[in-house]
């Protein structure tokens, strides 16, 4: 039993210093987008920015963060469409990564 409750005490701590840093990588991945929307065609630049939603897509419902997930895998959708493509996005991919966007820093508010 006391290896239970140590197990969820440390699982308890991890999800709380999950969550710490959230706010910090929705910024990281917003801020990422704003380079790349504003800049030429960066293949590189879209494969890191989709390398980082899949890592919240799936870290988050391991973390209790299900809407969190939910939203950065509509985001992850998106970026692997423009990744595979290997153009620049169009205007509605633009103002569905807006959307993705705000629908993740709602589900963060959701969440805290």
């Amino acid at each position: 039993m006391a290896d239970l409750d140590d197990f969820q005490v440390r699982l308890k701590a991890m999800s709380s210093a999950y969550a710490a840093e959230l706010p910090q990588k929705i910024r990281q991945i917003e801020t990422a987008w704003v380079s790349l929307a504003q800049g030429a065609w960066d293949e590189a630049g879209f494969q890191s920015l989709h390398r980082i939603t899949h890592s919240l897509t799936g870290s988050g419902r391991t973390f209790g963060f299900a809407m969190l997930s939910d939203a950065a895998r509509a985001l992850e959708n998106t970026l692997a469409e423009i990744v595979q493509a290997k153009t620049k996005p169009d205007e509605e991919q633009r103002n569905r990564i807006r959307m993705e966007l705000s629908a993740l820093q709602e589900a963060l508010k959701q969440r805290s």
